[in-house]
């Protein structure tokens, strides 16, 4: 990982420690999926990767269920605040700053169906990796916690999520990064 991502990562965790109990490993995931898909894609890693390493800082403090459409917005609205200051620390192109923080703060509107945003290449790409986390082997564990669901449900669930239906997987990697994941689940 470059040197500026592991300072926008250093500077976050503080953040995600006083958030959701898993938030930490779903980084830690998206962080090297990323990287991997900008390699596949030729991706601008510089915009993709500090929206994944910052996305959920605002998270920090709030307690409840982050399913709650509520939640969803207040936790964008503040990691958006909290992104500016640790792309600005880090001292950040200004340029790539406001376009960091414009994602973060949309970047769960897909659950208010605002769809149509996630063309934007970057932003398409980091939804299909934040929908994937569902399939991993830390993420799933840590959503069934949260949704209450056995196993079965679980897989039940990812497959039968509208998502890629509603917002198709962005490139060819993630789709297969998806299609991967949920075989493993099923063995």
């Amino acid at each position: 990982m470059k040197l500026i991502y592991s300072k926008i990562w250093n500077l976050a965790k503080p953040f995600y420690k006083k958030g959701r109990a898993m938030d930490i490993e779903h980084i830690k995931w998206m962080m090297k999926d990323a990287e991997f898909v900008c390699k596949k894609e030729k991706l601008d890693d510089s915009l993709l990767l500090p929206l994944v390493i910052i996305h959920d800082v605002g998270y920090a403090g709030i307690k409840g269920n982050s399913f709650n459409k509520n939640l969803r917005k207040t936790h964008m609205k503040a990691g958006a605040i909290i992104a500016e200051n640790i792309l600005e620390k880090v001292k950040y192109p200004k340029q790539k700053i406001k376009k960091i923080v414009k994602y973060v703060s949309i970047h769960d509107n897909w659950a208010f169906g605002q769809n149509s945003i996630y063309k934007d290449k970057i932003l398409g790409t980091f939804n299909d990796l934040d929908f994937i986390w569902m399939a991993t082997p830390k993420g799933f564990p840590a959503l069934r916690k949260i949704l209450k669901k056995n196993k079965k449900e679980m897989i039940d669930y990812i497959r039968n999520d509208d998502k890629p239906t509603k917002i198709p997987f962005k490139n060819k990697t993630t789709k297969l990064l998806f299609k991967k994941y949920l075989e493993n689940l099923s063995r």
